[in-house]
């Protein structure tokens, strides 16, 4: 549906900030704003991942901005521990 509203300069220089860095259009960052905030009236919640969508990338990191340096926890292969010196 379209439709025409008056937003402020203010807001709508802020929008276009926002839906830049995030490299979404401005219909998607205004129908996911106005989806969060019917939301708050008792709406169905999106799974909470969804949120997440455009903000962010990992391509910038490296394995040692994991945090996981000389972990020694279970491993997904429960057969074998991580860092174990006999594997």
């Amino acid at each position: 549906m379209r439709t025409t509203i008056d937003i402020p300069d203010q807001l709508m220089k802020a929008a276009k900030k926002r839906a830049i860095e995030e490299g979404i259009t401005l219909k998607e960052l205004f129908t996911r704003t106005l989806e969060k905030e019917l939301q708050k009236e008792g709406g169905v919640q999106q799974a909470p991942w969804k949120e997440l969508h455009g903000k962010g990338s990992a391509k910038e990191l490296k394995p040692e901005d994991s945090g996981f340096d000389d972990y020694s926890g279970p491993d997904w292969n429960h057969a074998m521990q991580v860092n174990d010196p006999s594997s």
